[in-house]
This record gives structure tokens, sequence and C-alpha cells, in this order.
């Protein structure tokens, strides 16, 4: 098996058995990356994610990354990934040592691996990567600006999908989903854009402000609208709204986004409307508002 395919396959399965991938990383994967940088920087990415995000094996995930240097990995492909797991585990801030751009990386990175185990710490450190950022003037294709967003709605994503959420868990998704639309405004293109107000639509309709979840899901689809109506786009779009109107109450809103999201799904071409079904299944099962 090649390293890409070992790879994909590491990603694929490290939710499910996030424990097994460690140990793979630190065995066949460290034998397939042979000693390339681009694969060792990669082969990195996977093992701050699993020991720092998952397992929450901090010191662990900091020598499985000495490991690559050792193999040859570039050290600015591991600096910040490892002080984020410095700054998760707690012990010592290694920030001060690193340039601005690092400090915001590794500051947004370990309130991603602290996200449910210390949502108050987390907001903190996305707080402090925000001031950071802005105080430093980065430009909007330093790489830290994306990073910023990425994590941040990768946060937002991971908190929206929880059964319930505590006060601090529910101001973090907030914050985070946020910081992302505003970081992907600078970092990333239209598409990038209109994906964050989809997630601030999510986010508000789980933290229960319809108000807000509507706005979002309007601008959302004002973006998609604007650019030529990608049906993927206007599909997830309509399935936004409409899982804000059926929450509201509102019939004659929720069968509208529903007609209009079923008109966008046929659109799809077969590939995308494999995986979007259930998405069009479960708008379509909600029972109509009263």
């Amino acid at each position: 098996m090649g390293f890409d395919d070992w790879l994909n396959r590491a990603w694929d399965e490290h939710a499910d058995d996030a424990a097994g991938v460690a140990a793979r990383i630190a065995g066949e994967g460290l034998d397939a990356a042979a000693r390339e940088p681009a694969q060792l920087a990669a082969l990195a990415r996977l093992a701050h994610h699993v020991f720092g995000e998952h397992l929450g094996r901090y010191d662990e995930g900091r020598a499985l990354l000495a490991r690559l240097a050792e193999r040859g990995a570039e050290p600015a492909a591991l600096r910040a990934l490892d002080a984020s797991l410095e700054l998760s585990a707690g012990t010592r801030d290694p920030r001060p040592a690193l340039s601005p751009s690092d400090r915001v990386r590794a500051a947004a990175l370990a309130a991603g691996n602290l996200q449910e185990r210390d949502a108050a710490r987390a907001a903190r450190l996305l707080h402090e990567a925000i001031a950071e950022e802005e105080s430093a003037g980065l430009a909007d294709d330093d790489p830290a600006v994306r990073s910023l967003a990425a994590n941040a709605n990768n946060i937002a994503c991971t908190l929206e999908e929880k059964p319930a959420r505590t006060a601090a868990e529910r101001e973090l998704m907030i914050l985070a989903a946020r910081t992302a639309r505003e970081c992907w405004a600078r970092a990333g293109t239209w598409l990038e854009t209109e994906r964050a107000e989809y997630r601030l639509a999510q986010t508000w309709l789980k933290a229960g402000d319809l108000v807000e979840a509507r706005r979002h899901a309007q601008a959302c689809l004002e973006i998609v609208q604007a650019n030529g109506d990608v049906p993927l786009e206007a599909f997830f779009g309509w399935e936004a709204l409409g899982l804000v109107e059926r929450a509201a109450g509102n019939a004659t809103g929720h069968r509208e986004a529903l007609a209009r999201a079923t008109a966008a799904f046929e659109r799809l071409d077969e590939a995308d409307r494999g995986w979007c079904r259930k998405s069009l299944e479960g708008l379509a099962a909600l029972a109509a508002p009263g």
C-alpha cells in the first residue's frame, strides 16, 4: 500500500478507532512516509489531530512529532503543531518563542484540542488567537488566517453535532462560527464565505436563536444566488433555511424550502445525490409544522 492510500485509510478510520490509528502512525505510518518531507508533514498533521483532539495524549503526540523531526520533517511543518500540544497540556506556554503567525496557529489548534475537554479554556485560547492575529496585522494570505478559519469552523461543527451543550460550549460554538466567517471572508473565496454563513445558521439553530439562524441561512442563499446558483451550495442553503423554518413552526416557509432544496437536489450529479439524499430525506421527514 502506498503512503497516500495508507494516509487516506487512516483518516477514514481515525474517528472510530483513534487509539488504533495512533498506534499505526507510530509504526507502519512512519515506515510508509519513507522520509519524504511532504509525507512526513502530512503524517504530522494526522498525528497532531489524533493524539491532540481525539485522545488528549499530548506528550505522546509531541514524542511522535520528535520522531518525525528525526526522520527529516521540516521544522516549519512541526513548530505550531508541537507548540499547540504543549499548550494543550498546560505545563508551559511555548508561544513567546514563536513568530506571530505560529502563535496564532498554535492557539487555534490548541483550542480545537480542548473544545470537548475544557470549553472555557478553549474559548480563551481562541480569543487569544484572534487578538494575536489582530495585533500582528497579518496579511489576508498569511497561513495563520486560513488556519484560524479552518480550526474555528471545525470547532463549531463538532459542537453543533453534540446532542446537548453546556453554557461554555454554546459560547465557544458561537465564537468559533463567527470567527470562521470573518476569517474565511479574508482567506477564502465566495464559496468558503457562503459555507461559513451556512455554519452560522446551523450554530444559531443549535444555540436556540432562530432570528440569527434565519438571517445567516438567508445570507448563505444570497451569496449562492450572486455566484451562479451552484446546485450543491443551493441545496444546503435551502436545507438550512428549511430547518430554521421548521423549528420556528412556519409551515409555509418549511414547505417552500423543502421544495427549493428538492429542486436543487435534482440538479446534482449522481455522486453528490448519493451523499446528499440523507439530508433531503431528513428535511422531508420532519412533520409539517402546525
